[in-house]
This record gives structure tokens, C-alpha cells and sequence, in this order.
């Protein structure tokens, strides 16, 4: 279970599952490139992806996300470009949900409105903490990784 279907009732999970699509995903697939406009909701179901940002020509790292993951939830929900990056580290299982059927369902059942408003502010929560860290972290290890 992912920390969106976590939040929603059995049947709007039934629904959703309805439209989605898993697939297996090689180390070093760019799952989300910034700037770049996505099509579809991404869900961690098996695997890492690492989490960066460019900066200039540079990309900075910023955390480690596993199963449970739901990736690129604001840039699907209004319509906007992501501001990460999102590449494989290992071998992935991910589910994708086209964001034109998620938005139905979301239209259908504005119920989800209050499971995506705890994803989206975990991930500002999360987001917050991590540029905290930048001074202190600038020359440790990449290992942390985000939980759900």
C-alpha cells in the first residue's frame, strides 16, 4: 500500500486501481526529469529512486525514496512541471496511473482531496527538513531515504 491509498476508503482504491499500470524500471531510468511535463501519477512499489534537484549544470541530491512513494502527486494534480529529478537506483516495480483517469476519479470523489492534502504536506514537511540539512549534510553520504 502506497501513502495515498493508505488515506482513501477500499473502493476508491478499487477504482483507481482500475486505471493503472505497473511496470518494471532498470537502475539509472530518469522515472521524472524537472521541467519536463508528466503524464502520469508514479508510485514506488518495489526499489529506490534518488531525488535531486538541478542546480545550474549540477544536480543535488536530496533523499532517497522507496516503496510506498508516490512521486510527481502536485505537478499531476494541477497541471504544473515537476522541480526534481527522480532516477532509479535499482530495480523498480512502479505503478502509473494516467493523470487525465486520476483526475476523473478525483472529480468523482472529492473525498480524496483530504488524502492528498496529508501526502502533499508530509512532502512539504519533508522537503523543509531536507533544506535544513543542506549546510550540515553537504559532504556526508547519500543515505537517507524517505518513508512513508
Amino acid at each position: 500500500m502506497n501513502e495515498l491509498s493508505q488515506e482513501l476508503s477500499p473502493e476508491l482504491r478499487e477504482e483507481l486501481s482500475l486505471h493503472e499500470r505497473q511496470s518494471v524500471i532498470p537502475p539509472g531510468t530518469r522515472l521524472i526529469r524537472q521541467g519536463i511535463v508528466l503524464e502520469e501519477l508514479i508510485v514506488i512499489q518495489r526499489g529506490a529512486v534518488e531525488i535531486s534537484v538541478p542546480v545550474g549544470e549540477r544536480s543535488m541530491f536530496l533523499t532517497k525514496a522507496g516503496a510506498g512513494k508516490v512521486l510527481a502527486l502536485r505537478p499531476v494534480l494541477v497541471g504544473t512541471v515537476p522541480e526534481i529529478d527522480a532516477t532509479t537506483i535499482e530495480e523498480c516495480t512502479v505503478t502509473h496511473i494516467p493523470r487525465q483517469r486520476f483526475l476523473e476519479v478525483l472529480q468523482a470523489h472529492p473525498e480524496m482531496y483530504f488524502a492528498i492534502s496529508k501526502v502533499l504536506s508530509a512532502d512539504l514537511h519533508t522537503a523543509e527538513r531536507l533544506f535544513r540539512e543542506i549546510p550540515r549534510t553537504a559532504g556526508r553520504k547519500r543515505n537517507r531515504v524517505l518513508t512513508v
